[in-house]
């Protein structure tokens, strides 16, 4: 019967299915096991450095050398330094070991070379005052500035050890590391594993009996099986089909330790891009600092440069630097808020005439110079078909224009910068307005390409060292041409230069020419208005003087006042041709000042105006409020105007010839 069994068909297939079973489950077994233990140990390091950064929180902005200070003992020797470093932070470090009991954790100072502490204290008090090994990890960690996780032998014995390093004031000047016992975590694995081979090992059992007693049921179901764990060594997402009986609780079991897996995988991954979006927004917020410390720098120093000026002509030209650098902290300020709007989707364009020539002229005026300093070509091409006054945003073309040139400027060091414009017209009469820069300056590969216009990038992490810029302009641009219903592309190669070229849609105008506009402009800026009396409404002394010096020079006699409540009491007591009106300001705002103006001229509108008095008063808003919803409260409140800060003298000079009345 023994050896009917052994050679029949169902014998043979039984012992097949059994010998694949084993091997089956033993791969299974292999697989889970080693997932396991890589994401075990995966989330264990990450924890080990989420807790080197609660140390370094803990320890807030200070340096060791800011302890020491605030102590009074900068000037002790060594060895009093490391005993009063390790009472001041033995408690933050006490306060850690004791939420992880299994951990060792401290802080390690590289001026004084010792350990200042070791939690628990209880255990590792002995290591504190003692310096690491040549070799130690630590010291790379010190060396590179970056934080690293390794595994070996130390003060504690075998171990995980994650260490960061700890820098003040842009130095490094420490680190801080927590570990655990390889012993401890191997424990914590085998405890979880164990629970998975005994359960592996029933089911095992269980298939061996149900394949004997019910042999067809059985091939069918640990067929499926197999199958489905065949496909989970190449993808845990993948579900084994459910069966009947113990197999089916053990296809749940294995489907449910993969779905554990993948969650566990997909947890690290989103820790790992959560670190790198921390990574991303401290890089941009370190380029910030340095794109905007360095135009304040110029401002500053600049500033201090003209005050010792032996010369009225040396003054003139520290003087003209720090309108270049106030102007390059005002275009980074202005890209940050363009920036902020577009991403917020509230970003509008204008839709006024314009003439394109008076664009090409001023951008031709702005890049020039640039150019010039690096002996480059600047050729500008307009085709024929370019008519000179069309309608839309000339504040945004320009804008994209100059970034495209000013991004050629600077990234070429010798040869050609060249702009050609050329237009066609569309369905619906409108003129679709193609424009393209070229360069023969370093060009950029594919990759650099694709990253060019995303937020905050540039081609490489070298290229904002070495020229600067807050990789904001290109996307600012590509979602203004977007905007406008155009499209913005690159083509380049390395060392070959680059061309980005873009198209917008815009309207056709038949009216006022470009010469007529610059008439009115010039008689805006030569008028002149010896009998007008002002009111300006603000509580910066700086901001007063550059107001009330401006006003005059137009022959304005001018009133000023420092917050709303004054501004009010002025004007019920003198007549006023006009109030510029600042919004944020102590006591009364601007816009709870402009209600109560217009609210006591719609009294006198009942009760008869005052002689000599206008009905309604201009009152023009001028404020660093630039934002649109900024312009929104301002008309709701009663304002007839807006001059945005920096002040601009143009502005304040076209809103004060539509504002008040010729005499």
């Amino acid at each position: 019967m023994k050896r009917f069994f052994l050679y029949s068909t169902q014998g043979k297939i039984i012992a097949l299915l059994l010998l694949f079973m084993t091997l089956s489950f033993g791969a299974s077994w292999f697989t889970v096991h080693y997932a396991s233990h890589t994401a075990m140990t995966g989330a264990k390091e990450d924890k080990l450095m989420a807790i080197t950064v609660l140390l370094d929180i803990g320890l807030g902005e200070r340096s060791f050398n800011d302890i020491l200070a605030a102590r009074g003992a900068l000037g002790v020797p060594r060895g009093e330094k490391i005993a009063l470093l390790n009472r001041e932070l033995r408690d933050i470090t006490e306060e850690v070991a004791s939420a992880y009991p299994s951990l060792g954790v401290g802080y390690y100072s590289r001026e004084l070379d010792a350990i200042l502490t070791y939690g628990p204290a209880s255990e590792y008090s002995q290591t504190v005052g003692i310096s690491i090994a040549e070799d130690h990890p630590g010291r790379a960690v010190m060396a590179t500035n970056r934080a690293a996780v390794r595994r070996g032998s130390m003060v504690r014995g075998d171990i995980i050890n994650a260490m960061r390093p700890l820098v003040r004031g842009g130095e490094v000047i420490g680190y801080i590391w927590a570990n655990e016992l390889t012993t401890d975590i191997e424990k914590q694995f085998n405890s979880i594993t164990d629970g998975v081979l005994l359960v592996l090992f029933l089911f095992y059992i269980v298939s061996v009996f149900a394949a004997v007693v019910l042999f067809r049921r059985t091939m069918r179901d640990v067929s499926n099986v197999v199958k489905g764990v065949r496909g989970l060594r190449c993808d845990l997402t993948k579900t084994l089909d459910s069966t009947g009986g113990d197999l089916g609780e053990v296809v749940d079991s294995i489907n449910a330790m993969a779905t554990d897996i993948l969650k566990a995988n997909e947890e690290r991954k989103a820790l790992l891009m959560a670190e790198a979006a921390n990574q991303a927004q401290r890089d941009f917020l370190a380029r910030m600092s340095h794109e905007i410390r360095t135009p304040m720098n110029g401002v500053i120093g600049m500033t201090l440069l003209a005050k010792g000026a032996r010369s009225e002509a040396q003054r003139m030209e520290y003087i003209d630097k720090i309108h270049l650098s106030a102007s390059l902290l005002l275009g980074i300020i202005n890209d940050i808020l363009d920036f902020s709007k577009i991403e917020a989707g509230k970003m509008e364009l204008e839709n006024a005439p314009f003439s394109i020539k008076d664009i090409i002229e001023n951008v031709r005026d702005l890049i020039s110079p640039k150019a010039d300093e690096k002996g480059l070509r600047l050729d500008i091409a307009v085709d024929g078909s370019v008519p000179d006054m069309m309608v839309g945003d000339a504040l945004r073309i320009s804008q994209i224009l100059l970034n495209l040139l000013g991004n050629a400027v600077k990234f070429t060091l010798c040869g050609t910068i060249s702009l050609e414009l050329a237009a066609q017209q569309i369905d619906g009469g409108k003129l679709r307005l193609h424009c393209a820069v070229r360069d023969t300056g370093i060009g950029m590969n594919r990759e650099q390409m694709e990253n060019i216009t995303k937020p905050f990038t540039q081609a490489d992490s070298s290229t904002a060292r070495k020229y600067g810029g807050t990789g904001l302009g290109l996307s600012i641009s590509r979602a203004l041409v977007e905007l406008m219903g155009g499209t913005l592309s690159v083509a380049s190669a390395p060392d070959e230069g680059s061309e980005f070229s873009f198209s917008v849609v815009l309207e056709p105008h038949s009216g006022q020419s470009g010469a007529q506009r610059g008439t009115d402009s010039g008689a805006a800026e030569g008028l002149r208005y010896d009998s007008y009396s002002l009111l300006v409404v603000e509580d910066n002394e700086i901001n007063q003087i550059i107001v009330d010096t401006l006003l005059k020079e137009m022959g304005f006699s001018v009133d000023l006042a420092e917050n709303g409540r004054q501004g009010v009491d002025a004007f019920l007591e003198k007549s006023y041709d006009l109030i510029f009106m600042d919004i944020r300001m102590p006591v009364m705002d601007g816009l709870l000042a402009t209600r109560e103006i217009r609210s006591i001229e719609a009294g006198w509108a009942v009760s008869g105006v005052p002689a000599g008095r206008p009905a309604r008063v201009p009152i023009i808003a001028m404020t660093a409020n630039a934002m649109q919803e900024d312009r929104e409260l301002t008309r709701e409140a009663g304002m007839d105007g807006h001059v945005s800060k920096p002040i601009d003298i143009g502005e304040i000079r076209s809103v004060l010839r539509t504002a008040l009345p010729e005499r």
